[in-house]
């Protein structure tokens, strides 16, 4: 049952750092949009020839990018994290398999130190 679990949870980290991957990807490289979650309003600044429009366009492009990477990064260490969990589960269940092995074959201290 620790091994089904620790694989599911190695397999589900694997799983998420590479969507996390193949996200990052299609943004940065392929272009694809990213949801608009910051939206700065365009500003007009008053100078002395007159108003003046500043578009915020691409301040709007590059935090939204910005807070993307942020948020991939993260879901690539939990990724990360879960990968590990499995992982650990696997070498517990490994060391517990050699003990009760070592227990069933009553191996004496001379036996032991053979191996």
């Amino acid at each position: 049952m620790h091994k089904i679990l620790s694989y599911l949870l190695l397999c589900a980290g694997i799983l998420i750092i590479l969507f996390a991957l193949n996200s990052m990807y299609n943004v940065f490289i392929n272009g694809q949009t990213v949801r608009e979650i910051v939206h700065f309003a365009d500003m007009t600044i008053q100078t002395q020839v007159g108003p003046m429009n500043v578009p915020m366009e691409a301040a709007n492009t590059l935090a939204n990018m910005g807070l993307f990477a942020v948020l991939m990064t993260f879901v690539m260490a939990v990724g990360g994290k879960i990968a590990s969990l499995g992982v650990q589960l696997l070498k517990n269940e490994r060391i517990y398999d050699a003990l009760v092995r070592l227990n069933k074959e009553n191996l004496t201290k001379e036996n032991f130190k053979q191996l």
